[in-house]
């Protein structure tokens, strides 16, 4: 009878169990099928849509050839900015017609100068032979100091190598060309190539910038010694004047003023008594001793 008793309490217990765990999954089955349902409301007030897994994912990847000519522009602009920059601190009128610039134009091939000026290597040649002709026309140039040192740069030397060197890398470019179009665009192997030697020249443009703008740092060198050599004329030549001996004449000239304005006040009053009572007196005793 005991056995049986306890059978069917552990028969009630185990049904209880089951009608509870099913409430409980039938409730969390319910609420997440409303937060399921609310996220859906959510992406749909947002214009979202749900993602699926089997959906591509766009690619993030961006055209290799749109990306070089882009970093091919802001080095180009660099470079010009510099140029620029360093053209900017010359202080006189370059000779268009100097030896420097004559140079220049023969090592890049003639033509215009103007067309030199303006083609994108051919910007450093120019601003070369500009920093050559400011450093020749210094008259400090002339000192031998620099020899004296071994300080003294070969000017003619410095355009012929970097107007070389350019000329070179604009040929090099004309050779590579502009970015390669239809099968020849989407072909890796040739995009890879176009893309390595466009950096490397690039990469030795810069390099001809800045050998550009150590040329342009030892002009402003020369340039400070002739404004310090300047100042040494200028104070030379003004010591020649003797500030004591100014000094005294200063206070010597005042006190002559003094002196000068003194006599002019005693001229006065001694005019006034002069004309205003001797003269009259005088004509009247003139005019007694006659009658």
């Amino acid at each position: 009878m005991m056995l049986v008793a306890v059978a069917v309490f552990v028969v009630v217990v185990a049904v209880a169990l089951v009608l509870l765990m099913s409430m409980a999954i039938g409730a969390f089955s319910a609420m997440f099928s409303e937060m399921k349902a609310d996220s859906a409301r959510r992406r749909a007030g947002r214009g979202d849509s749900p993602i699926s897994v089997s959906d591509p994912v766009a690619s993030n990847s961006t055209d290799p050839l749109a990306e070089l000519a882009d970093d091919m522009r802001l080095a180009q602009a660099r470079r010009w900015a510099s140029c620029q920059s360093v053209q900017s601190r010359l202080q006189d009128e370059v000779n268009e017609t100097s030896e420097y610039v004559s140079l220049a134009l023969d090592i890049w091939g003639g033509g215009d100068l103007d067309k030199l000026r303006g083609d994108r290597v051919g910007q450093i040649v120019w601003t070369t032979a500009m920093v050559a002709d400011s450093v020749a026309r210094q008259p400090a140039w002339q000192l031998d100091f620099f020899d004296r040192h071994a300080v003294r740069v070969d000017l003619g030397g410095e355009v012929t190598s970097i107007a070389t060197a350019a000329a070179g890398l604009r040929d090099q470019l004309d050779i590579l060309g502009d970015k390669p179009e239809g099968h020849l665009g989407v072909d890796d192997e040739v995009i890879a190539t176009f893309a390595e030697k466009s950096r490397v020249l690039s990469g030795r443009l810069d390099g001809l910038v800045e050998r550009l703008e150590a040329f342009a740092g030892y002009e402003q060198i020369v340039a400070r010694i002739q404004q310090r050599q300047e100042k040494q004329a200028w104070l030379d030549r003004v010591s020649a004047i003797d500030e004591f001996e100014h000094v005294v004449d200063a206070e010597w000239d005042r006190a002559e003023s003094d002196r000068v304005r003194n006599l002019a006040d005693e001229s006065e009053v001694l005019a006034s008594i002069y004309l205003d009572e001797i003269a009259p007196l005088a004509k009247s005793l003139k005019r007694s001793d006659a009658s």
